[in-house]
């Protein structure tokens, strides 16, 4: 059997050609396949760790340039999801225009006056700039400031920044990255991987938005709860004060949470203090993103 297919699909950057084959009905299905499978890997679909955070969606991530995922953190492809989800319906396609950014790249911004900032987010794969179908990037602005949870920009474009970093928000007229706000490591913070754990696991965390080392960890740290310290428990590393020389030492630290499981505290945050510090601008003393633990029944 034979049929005259009509070729369209054109090659980038060139102009798209059309032309006539004749083909046996084995080679127009083969054709017809691999034409059906390019355009399901146009729009990908990710599976996202579901459970494990306070924000996320259906558990799936419709994107259509996959590879930009490479590097961005679980929390930050739920918390993605989530707006997916809550705004389009699970609909609106994703597309990010910016997510993990290296050292050289983030600098080779800032030297071209972009936006970025010396302890930006996309530095550890905690940020990304994106843009979602059928809605637009003030609808999701808004939307993410009073989830209070994370950090969201706006600059009255198509896209929006987003990051799981503390509660904050801006646009390009009241952002600071141009500033000394991050100087002296003052703008240091701790995330933890998850923010849902279980007996059994360790919670782990780690040191983000440095911009100058070395500088040191104390292994005791304060589990709080509701702004009150509930509980005083140590690291698993034997020293008193523990150096951290780079940002791949600062990426994962560990407390057992069979330290935690005596009480009955809901909600908890590590308040983390510094020991050598490199400026006294530094803050001493640190606040987590608030975690629970859900212990079995």
């Amino acid at each position: 059997m034979e049929c005259v297919c009509f070729l369209t699909r054109p090659q980038k950057g060139r102009n798209q050609l059309f032309f006539v084959k004749k083909m046996t009905y084995g080679e127009m299905m083969k054709f017809l396949f691999v034409e059906i499978l390019l355009f399901f890997l146009s729009v990908t679909t990710f599976a996202t760790e579901e459970g494990r955070f306070f924000y996320h969606g259906n558990g799936k991530l419709k994107i259509s340039n996959a590879s930009k995922l490479r590097g961005l953190s679980p929390r930050l492809i739920a918390l993605i999801d989530y707006l997916q989800e809550q705004l389009s319906y699970g609909k609106g396609t994703v597309k990010i225009l910016s997510g993990y950014r290296s050292p050289q790249y983030n600098e080779n911004l800032r030297k071209q006056g972009r936006l970025a900032g010396k302890a930006s987010l996309h530095l550890e794969g905690m940020a990304a700039d994106f843009v979602m179908e059928g809605v637009s990037a003030k609808k999701m602005w808004e939307y993410a400031r009073q989830l209070n949870c994370c950090g969201v920009g706006f600059y009255h474009g198509n896209a929006i920044h987003l990051d799981t970093g503390p509660p904050r928000f801006w646009d390009e007229t009241t952002s600071k990255v141009y500033t000394d706000i991050s100087t002296h490591n003052k703008q240091i913070y701790a995330v933890t991987r998850y923010d849902i754990y279980h007996p059994g696991e360790n919670l782990t965390f780690q040191i983000v938005r440095a911009t100058e080392y070395p500088f040191g960890i104390k292994n005791e740290v304060r589990i709080m709860n509701d702004g009150n310290e509930w509980k005083k428990v140590n690291l698993e590393n034997k020293e008193d004060c523990i150096v951290v020389h780079n940002r791949e030492e600062a990426q994962q630290f560990t407390i057992p949470i069979l330290q935690l499981l005596d009480g009955g505290a809901q909600q908890l945050s590590i308040q983390i203090s510094f020991c050598n510090k490199p400026s006294d601008e530094m803050p001493d003393q640190i606040l987590s993103n608030p975690f629970v633990i859900v212990t079995q029944e």
